[in-house]
């Protein structure tokens, strides 16, 4: 598997030229991804689809772990572009991260190929892809923290909380991805999970004290 090394740091757009180029390979890949998956991901016949040379391609993405990174981190742009153009509904914390959630979930399971690749690629990418990891983890975390705030503020413990919430929520993606879960089985259990969000924030550190006394809980961003 290839690697991101000081030698071969992805480029960064900095022209509407580049970004342009840089937004066709995004396009063209997450069709490619939606239709056959990550093994349909063929380098050079990504650069012809996006109309960009292979050098091009390999300038910005340098190896096909990283491009799936980089999709899966636009796609969680858009996200929050859209989430933090509005104030999220709901009467309750757990109300309006229950709802993301599901609407999340909703969404990955209307192409399963291009859900599988993507949670493939951020839970198999090692040290070498750590930067856009933390970028994707970041963003995914504004976007959840923005929700759940509702215009408002959360308490450090509820952040605390927030970050048990989205893993259950991961890992109950990657339950129904196995085929262990079906996809109502995997919306109960975000639903459960969220119900941990109604916690007074008293019992919350009791319990974090009590369970992980030894876990540093640090939102990404």
């Amino acid at each position: 598997m290839s690697s991101v090394t000081q030698e071969n740091l992805p480029a960064v757009p900095e022209t509407p030229v580049q970004q342009a180029r840089y937004d066709r390979v995004i396009a063209a890949a997450t069709q490619i991804l939606s239709a056959g998956g990550q093994e349909a991901v063929q380098m050079k016949d990504l650069a012809q689809r996006a109309g960009v040379s292979l050098a091009t391609l390999y300038r910005y993405f340098p190896s096909k772990e990283y491009l799936l990174l980089a999709v899966l981190l636009s796609r969680y742009q858009a996200a929050w572009l859209l989430v933090s153009a509005e104030e999220p509904a709901g009467d309750t914390v757990r109300d309006r991260v229950a709802a993301h959630f599901k609407r999340e979930f909703r969404a990955q399971q209307r192409n399963q190929r291009l859900t599988a690749a993507l949670a493939a690629a951020l839970t198999g990418g090692g040290r070498s892809y750590s930067s856009i990891i933390e970028a994707v983890e970041h963003t995914h975390w504004q976007v959840i923290r923005h929700v759940a705030a509702g215009g408002g503020t959360l308490s450090e413990q509820q952040e605390k909380l927030l970050l048990v919430v989205r893993d259950i929520a991961s890992a109950a993606t990657r339950r129904w991805l196995a085929g262990t879960y079906s996809a109502a089985d995997a919306e109960a259990v975000i639903e459960i999970g969220c119900q941990l969000l109604e916690l007074p924030d008293a019992v919350i550190d009791e319990e974090l004290a009590r369970v992980a006394p030894d876990v540093t809980y640090t939102p990404a961003g």
